[in-house]
């Protein structure tokens, strides 16, 4: 068999139909349901795939000019409105050609050699016949146009639903008839020209709207196949079963995170609840339902349990990238090189290059988590759930390493405290390393948190929350502990010392509540709950008290003594004379015969916090450095900063004097908002 024209081989077409129709639907007013725009919108984007490109115009313009289906053949002449046939059908799935065909004829055995051949015994003629064969597509845009049209007549259809309130089924019903018939061309037109992966979107897209067309006719069962036959293939076309995807490629990796978000989102929010719906009138009227379909993540969840994996506040994070992995495997083997010198007994400069190399890992394997995160965050073009669920992920891992990192130099710096070093430390200077632990465990509790089902951050109930508190309130306990014993052995101020050891005793109980309520996942809890035991709160606080009553003792005896010695002399002590003064406060001197300095405070109360502008601490900082000029500088910022500025500083300063006031403190008044 032989064809009396060769044919040109078909082009292979690729087209993100579904990609489209949900960037131009969200863009021209469906999301709205401004259906009117839509249709408007389609009918232009008609008129620029049949013009703007110039191959496409011999196709999709309906005028005499492009009529002629023979590239060779000149175009016909008289202009555009010139009459002339239309040789060729662009939308037509098959065509009839005449190919020529060779066929076998008997001779007779009879007939003269001469005539036939020595060695021929049968004779062959060709004939003629007619065969159906595909249509070819020439161009893309043939594609698009077929796709657009159907947009054009959903959209009209829509528009007329929402115009009309009466219900008008009829135009309705003709506009989504005219939409399956261009959907179900596309579908043929895809086949034989397009891809795999865009025959099956072209599918779905016209299961999709052979079902709205029965839904609208009231055939729910027809419905209901339709619908379940769309998100079955939306599924397919998701990826989600998907295992070669490479996940060291980042753009390989975005793309199919879009492409799992574009077509999970448009079966869980468009189809589904039309499905439901079908079903629902489908049991009204008593008539059998059909499964619904579900997504199938069996690859997916294979290919999660092959990877490694870490743990992080009750969040599963997959380790997919080549970088972290190695950096993880680095710090794995500094960490035991760490407990091998540890059992060692090496020296402190081993162990701080260990810290310091560890530092350096976890340093670089947060710069590759946050490149990876802006990557993703840059490259996707969407914010589907699949995007937002990775990129919770990057921050996660964020959260991981910083973590690591804070109780790493947590640990280093505790253990400046270790019996060795701490016989050379005096309670202040263990009152600033606890300080500075006590700052970096309050900084894990602003770690990116995972969120819950809801959107929203991670609960009060968070193991994770509950742990990093617990430990808050034991450096509290030991800092208040060391504060209160440097009152007592180093400042002599009894009364401070013993309220800051009854505070640390009350947090302590707190802490170890607070540690034995967390689960045993908890690092070195047991060694907490042993270091807060071991601190000798009642023994400091009975220490303090027996100071505080020595200290008594001593004064009355001084008064004792100065009053026998005056009495000696022959002098008789006044009852309003006191021979001896103190500097204690007047509420413990009120049974004793102790005047007290003019410096000496009414009571020992607590610092309170006073709130202050911040230009009052420049002033402060600006007065303690400089006592001579600063009430110069006060006057200049009061002259500056007052609605009635001071004209004459001398007699200001006389008017103060004689009413007992003074500059400082309507300064004092001013600062602190009075």
């Amino acid at each position: 068999m032989s064809s009396s024209e060769t044919e040109t081989p078909q082009e292979i077409f690729h087209l993100d139909i579904h990609a489209w129709l949900d960037s131009q639907q969200t863009s021209h007013g469906v999301r709205h349901d401004d259906y009117a725009q839509y249709h408007a919108y389609c009918t232009r984007r008609l008129s620029r795939l049949s013009h703007k490109p110039s191959e496409a115009k011999t196709y999709l313009v309906n005028s005499s000019k492009y009529a002629s289906s023979n590239q060779s053949k000149p175009k016909t002449p008289g202009g555009r409105h010139a009459f002339c046939s239309r040789s060729h059908d662009t939308f037509a799935l098959t065509k009839e050609v005449e190919v020529e065909v060779d066929v076998d004829v008997d001779v007779d055995v009879d007939e003269p050699k001469e005539t036939i051949g020595d060695d021929s015994e049968a004779a062959v003629t060709t004939s003629t016949v007619t065969k159906v064969v595909p249509i070819p597509v020439p161009h893309e845009n043939i594609l698009w146009h077929l796709l657009v049209n159907a947009e054009r007549s959903w959209a009209h259809a829509n528009e007329l639903q929402k115009a009309h309130k009466t219900k008008r089924r009829q135009p309705v019903l003709k506009k989504l008839k005219r939409a399956n018939k261009w959907a179900r061309l596309l579908v043929g037109k895809a086949r034989i020209s397009a891809d795999e992966e865009t025959q099956k979107e072209c599918e779905a897209y016209a299961a999709w709207m052979s079902a709205n067309y029965a839904l609208e006719q009231m055939q729910y069962q027809a419905a209901s196949k339709g619908y379940a036959h769309a998100m079955s293939l939306c599924h397919e076309l998701s990826g989600e079963n998907d295992s070669g995807n490479n996940a060291n490629d980042q753009t390989d990796d975005v793309q199919r995170l879009e492409r799992h978000d574009l077509f999970i989102t448009r079966a869980d929010t468009i189809l589904r609840p039309l499905f439901r719906y079908s079903q629902y009138e489908l049991k009204q009227a008593g008539q059998p339902t059909i499964e619904e379909p579900r997504l199938q993540s069996s690859g997916q969840q294979q290919e999660q349990d092959d990877q490694d994996s870490i743990v992080f506040r009750d969040r599963e994070l997959i380790l997919d990238n080549k970088d972290l992995r190695v950096l993880l495997l680095k710090l794995q083997s500094v960490e035991q090189e760490e407990k091998e010198e540890a059992e060692k007994e090496s020296t402190s400069a081993q162990k701080e290059t260990q810290f310091l190399t560890a530092l350096s890992i976890l340093d670089d394997a947060t710069e590759v988590v946050q490149s990876l995160e802006q990557g993703l965050s840059k490259a996707a073009s969407s914010s589907g759930p699949a995007v937002q669920a990775k990129l919770q992920q990057y921050a996660l891992w964020r959260g991981y390493l910083q973590c690591t990192k804070i109780g790493k130099v947590m640990e280093h710096t505790e253990n400046l405290l270790t019996v060795d070093s701490a016989e050379s430390m005096g309670p202040a200077e263990k009152v600033h390393v606890y300080d500075a632990i006590l700052q970096h465990a309050k900084s894990l509790l602003n770690l990116p948190q995972p969120e819950d089902g809801s959107g929203g951050g991670a609960n009060e109930d968070d193991e994770f929350i509950l742990q990093v508190q617990a430990n808050i309130l034991r450096l509290r306990a030991l800092k208040t502990y060391h504060m209160g014993w440097c009152y007592y052995t180093q400042l002599f101020k009894y009364g401070p010392a013993l309220a800051l050891l009854e505070h640390s005793d009350k947090l302590s109980k707190r802490a170890q509540e607070e540690i034995a309520a967390c689960d045993e996942d908890m690092p070195h809890a047991e060694e907490y709950l042993q270091q807060l035991e071991d601190l000798p709160l009642e023994s400091s606080i009975g220490a303090i008290r027996a100071a505080m009553v020595l200290q008594q003792r001593q004064h009355a005896r001084k008064l004792q003594k100065a009053a026998s010695a005056a009495a000696a002399n022959g002098e008789a002590p006044s009852r309003w004379q006191e021979p001896v003064t103190t500097d204690r406060p007047l509420l413990l001197r009120l049974y004793e015969y102790d005047g007290g300095t003019p410096d000496a405070p009414i009571a020992d109360l607590r610092p309170m916090p006073l709130p202050c502008k911040p230009v009052f601490y420049d002033l402060a900082y600006g007065h303690a450095l400089d006592t001579a000029n600063s009430m110069d500088a006060l006057e200049n910022f009061l002259y500056q900063h007052t609605a009635a500025p001071v004209s004459n500083a001398v007699e200001n300063e006389e008017k103060d004097a004689g009413s007992g006031g003074g500059l400082s403190g309507g300064l004092l008044g001013w600062l602190t908002g009075k």
